[in-house]
């Protein structure tokens, strides 16, 4: 496996993607539990349930961030400059904060919760 710089990375969201600092994705498999009388492993049984994903991103303030919670849309979260590691699907902005230091720039961090898959490229 090969690093990639983060500075290649990027964010592509109609309305909220101006100046674009970080980004996280989280993806996870729920579990449900399955153990019996019957289990013999001496510890408890699971299966994989259903995913999910969230997210969120930071941003430097721009007038051209204009998305707000309730906003739907797509959104594609790039780790480099090619095909390798981009991740896609709908989301539901769910909040945005805006942070303004004495000492420092104004920033927006948007949070996302994915509706539907979540399509890799990895």
């Amino acid at each position: 496996m090969s690093e990639l710089k983060g500075l290649d990375g990027s964010v592509v969201f109609a309305n909220g993607q101006t100046y674009v600092s970080n980004w996280t994705l989280n993806y996870v498999a729920g579990t449900h539990d399955t153990t019996n009388f019957d289990s013999s492993s001496g510890g408890k049984v699971f299966i994989a349930g259903v995913k999910e994903w969230s997210g969120s991103y930071d941003c430097f303030y721009s007038t051209g961030n204009t998305a707000v919670p309730g906003d739907t849309g797509n959104i594609v979260l790039k780790t480099s400059t090619g095909i390798v590691g981009v991740w896609s699907g709908g989301i539901i902005i769910t909040g945005m904060d805006i942070t303004t230091p004495v000492d420092g720039v104004v920033a927006q961090n948007y949070s996302f919760q994915g509706t539907g898959l979540i399509t890799a490229s990895s």
